[in-house]
């Protein structure tokens, strides 16, 4: 996915977004509603190895519909 500005940012209908908080140790997720009005605390991940980590996300991302992630920066 391109980094882009919020304001530029466009989903299709329905998609949703995924907070990523980076941690050393681990991986906390949070889930936008479909009108991108609030996130929900999801769960954390405990991290790994990188390609792990994002075979996990990927999955997530699938599954739970997201079209944009959003990383929190430290």
């Amino acid at each position: 996915m391109p980094v882009i500005p919020l304001e530029d940012l466009k989903l299709d209908r329905g998609q949703r977004l995924l907070g990523l908080d980076l941690g050393e140790k681990t991986i906390g997720l949070a889930l936008s509603d479909t009108l991108l009005t609030v996130a929900t605390p999801m769960q954390t991940l405990k991290r790994g190895k990188f390609a792990a980590d994002a075979a996990r996300l990927d999955i997530i991302i699938s599954a739970q519909g997201v079209g944009g992630l959003v990383v929190g920066l430290p």
